[in-house]
């Protein structure tokens, strides 16, 4: 995914891949866990598993589309969980589940969401950089500002405009213009790199640039 998207679209764009390739997925699991331990030990827990964990994430897609409450959301979250922890399907069911509480306002629920995948996921793998970046702006927005820019602060191959955006905002909410105008002059710089458009981030740079230059006239009068 380019690193340009935001947030809500990398998690749209998971779950229209999901929508898409859902059969071919199921399939391609069942042959290729039968083929390799053979199929006649292992076909009821290939077929099986595989739909009913594909079937439960399709089902809180459709609650989540209904409306339905991130806290609802998350009962059916942590049963795909328990039943099939450190797999994909339960890892996207947290990012659903985080996003929706996000938007509740519940930044508790979030990051626990987040914290379980992390628990999972290989931490620099795409995914994992992904979940960082959601959880570090939950952190920020939750007060644990520390933590927030020690996440950021890494870096990211797959996200790197992302992440010094983040942090360039985290910086700017709390009062350091300079470092502010740093990180997203870092992030203006990857988005270009990576033929993204600028938009947002072009203005924050030429916002506090504005200002640095007018300070420093200022300052020199």
């Amino acid at each position: 995914m380019a690193d340009h998207l935001q947030e809500e679209e990398q998690l749209e764009a998971i779950s229209q891949w999901w929508q898409e390739n859902r059969t071919s997925v199921i399939a391609a699991v069942v042959l290729t866990l039968g083929g390799t331990v053979g199929w006649s030990q292992y076909e009821d827990y290939t077929s099986e598993k595989a739909v009913a964990a594909a079937n439960t994430y399709d089902g809180l897609l459709q609650e989540r589309e209904s409306g339905e409450s991130a806290e609802e959301l998350a009962l059916i979250s942590a049963g795909l969980r328990e039943t099939h922890d450190g797999e994909a399907f339960a890892e996207f069911a947290s990012l659903q589940v985080a996003a929706a509480a996000v938007e509740a306002g519940d930044l508790v629920l979030a990051r626990a969401e987040l914290e379980s995948v992390m628990a999972t996921v290989e931490l620099d793998s795409t995914l994992g950089q992904l979940v960082q970046l959601r959880l570090a702006r939950v952190m920020a927005a939750s007060g644990d500002e520390a933590a927030a820019v020690a996440i950021l602060e890494q870096g990211s191959s797959s996200f790197p405009a992302s992440y010094a955006q983040a942090l360039g905002d985290i910086h700017l909410a709390a009062g350091r213009e300079s470092e502010a105008l740093l990180a997203y002059q870092s992030a203006q710089t990857e988005s270009l790199a990576l033929g993204g458009q600028l938009g947002l981030v072009d203005l924050k740079v030429s916002g506090l640039s504005l200002r640095d230059a007018e300070d420093s006239i200022e300052d020199s009068q």
